[in-house]
């Protein structure tokens, strides 16, 4: 039960989070800020994701989490040069001191994972296949699959998990949709695996093909090492995280006086 849990939340890493691969027209550089919410609403943390485009193809992505205080806690660096759904990265979580990523190369993929700066760095090669998923790249693979998606049909991948030091089937599929918002679930493809691992609901926006929200075990551990379910909502600015916030405060600040 451990290892699917920990399989759970390593190919959640994988997913944060998130973003836009390709649009019609988009700015040659984005921020997007996610908020997670626990069961009981309180904030679990926060998310800001830089991405760059070149010639309207993602290129990079830095991811920064934070606390709820906005102290940082780790940090996610993705490079898009292998293609939009293979995102290589390396991850930091800064309390924890974990660490782990994967450099895809044009035939093959180099994965690794340090879990305390203790342990040894475990290392591994895989071949490359044409539906596999690293990194970051997930969202721009659902993106690029979206119309599918929304006929109905479900798209089996390979998730390469560092974490894991291997890849896993999964499914992914249209669970419902309302007006322009359709919902998709991510799940293990294998029944067994299914009972046990927890899946993963995102909701996108059919016509501006935008991430809005994200349901599921939490993409970052707490400061136990311990995941939680949460729900995150998805925002789309040219504001840094801090500036908004510290643009908030003055507000607040100001309204008080």
């Amino acid at each position: 039960m451990k290892n699917l849990i920990a399989v759970a939340r390593a190919s959640l890493l994988t997913m944060v989070l998130l973003m836009l691969a390709v649009l019609p027209s988009m700015a040659d550089m984005e921020h997007i800020h996610g908020t997670a919410v626990g069961s009981d609403g309180n904030v679990v943390f926060f998310e800001e994701h830089i991405v760059k485009y070149n010639s309207n193809r993602i290129a990079t992505m830095n991811t920064t989490y934070y606390d709820a205080d906005l102290n940082k806690i780790g940090e996610l660096v993705s490079d898009f040069s292998e293609g939009a759904q293979f995102g290589s990265y390396d991850f930091i979580d800064e309390r924890l001191q974990y660490n782990d990523g994967a450099l895809v190369m044009a035939d093959r993929i180099s994965i690794y994972s340090k879990k305390t700066p203790e342990s040894d760095r475990k290392e591994k090669i895989i071949q490359r296949q044409s539906d596999q998923i690293v990194g970051q790249g997930f969202y721009p693979f659902i993106v690029n699959n979206l119309d599918k998606l929304a006929k109905g049909e479900v798209i089996p991948a390979k998730l390469v998990l560092p974490a894991q030091m291997d890849q896993y089937d999964v499914r992914i599929y249209q669970k419902s949709v309302e007006n322009d918002r359709i919902q998709i679930r991510i799940e293990m493809d294998n029944w067994f695996l299914r009972l046990f691992a927890p899946h993963v609901e995102v909701d996108y926006d059919i016509n501006t093909r935008q991430l809005l929200s994200y349901k599921g075990v939490s993409v970052v551990a707490d400061a136990l090492g311990k995941t939680i379910p949460v729900t995150i909502s998805y925002e789309y600015t040219q504001q840094s995280l801090l500036a908004i916030s510290q643009s908030n405060s003055k507000s607040n600040h100001s309204k008080s006086n």
